[in-house]
């Protein structure tokens, strides 16, 4: 089956890095920064539910790429014969080209309607609900593709200023989770690392932030109740229900030193951290995730490489529109 998804700008290298945590042998076929087409033998089902796409397809036909409206009407003579299963009765198509939205003759696009509707048996509508197939051209890809988008379930908003569930869900997924995971956030906040982390079987998810009683009534009910979260109210720099070593696995996002105090200067701060890492990290399988504010990346990278820990990958991303680094690591290989 050949898939198209979306994720948010910028994080393209991540998904690449992380997608095989939700499917099965991806073969990628094309890849920007942000979207890819893949085949794999993972089901519809399970893409539709990757954490963090914000939109995702099957591809049902694909032709060379050429004037629009060529394309489409080769896409459509493609599905005259028929056999699309149909998950909505009504649906509407789109056409999404390079990023944007374009118009079509109104004659191609009621060609392409009626194709639709002899296959799936639908009926076309203007507005409204129903399935959405779009055909898409994207940069630098030689194919039009004609998909169907896939129905996603509506997730919960997130509070002003948290990690969005598509960026807290990449970075957990690119921490390779394990079923004997071990899995700490020491600056969990509002909890999106803890959360994410949820949808993979863990040993432990352990969550720890010294404001966890303030915030903790801003949970979601699921959360603050949930018997598969170990919840600390700990020093991230000191951690002393953790034993030496225990740990498998770091997701966090540490305060920035841009809007927060932080109780000494930046890099004592960031060294300070790297060592609470490196005593709770096991010893060789230890891994980790860490957010952190651009302009002090190069300043953890050295904190973390000078307390027994390397660098595996340096990713840039943005968070709330604020430019945010990814530094990904562990114990020498890990």
């Amino acid at each position: 089956m050949r898939y198209y998804v979306q994720f948010p700008a910028g994080t393209g290298e991540l998904v690449a890095e992380s997608i095989a945590s939700y499917v099965d042998s991806p073969d990628v076929v094309y890849a920007d920064d942000s979207s890819m087409i893949f085949e794999s033998d993972t089901r519809r089902s399970v893409v539709e539910q990757i954490p963090f796409v914000k939109n995702s397809f099957t591809v049902i036909a694909d032709v060379v790429r050429r004037h629009i409206e060529d394309g489409v009407m080769e896409l459509t003579d493609t599905i005259r014969s028929g056999g699309l299963d149909a998950y909505a009765d009504t649906f509407r198509v789109m056409f999404h080209v390079d990023g944007e939205l374009v118009p079509v003759n109104p004659r191609v696009k009621s060609a392409l309607e009626s194709a639709i509707t002899y296959a799936s048996g639908q009926r076309m509508v203007g507005r409204g609900t129903g399935e959405e197939y779009w055909v898409v051209g994207r940069t630098d890809f030689d194919r039009f593709m004609l998909c169907r988008r896939h129905i996603r379930a509506k997730r919960a908003t997130k509070a002003a200023g948290a990690i969005s569930h598509e960026l807290s869900s990449l970075l957990v997924a690119a921490s390779h989770p394990d079923r004997g995971d071990v899995f700490l956030d020491p600056f969990a906040g509002s909890g999106s690392f803890t959360n994410a982390r949820l949808s993979f079987p863990a040993k432990r998810i352990v969550y720890s932030d010294t404001d966890l009683k303030q915030l903790r009534s801003d949970f979601p009910q699921a959360v603050r109740e949930s018997r598969d979260i170990e919840f600390l109210a700990e020093d991230a720099l000191a951690l002393p229900s953790i034993k030496d070593h225990e740990v498998d696995v770091i997701v966090t996002d540490p305060p920035w030193g841009e809007y927060e105090e932080l109780p000494m200067e930046l890099p004592e701060f960031l060294d300070a951290t790297a060592r609470s890492f490196d005593r709770v990290l096991d010893r060789e399988r230890g891994r980790f995730v860490l957010l952190i504010a651009r302009m002090a990346a190069d300043t953890a990278v050295k904190a973390l490489t000078g307390n027994n820990l390397t660098i595996a990958s340096v990713h840039e991303v943005l968070v709330n529109g604020h430019p945010a680094t990814v530094l990904i690591g562990g114990r020498g290989d890990a």
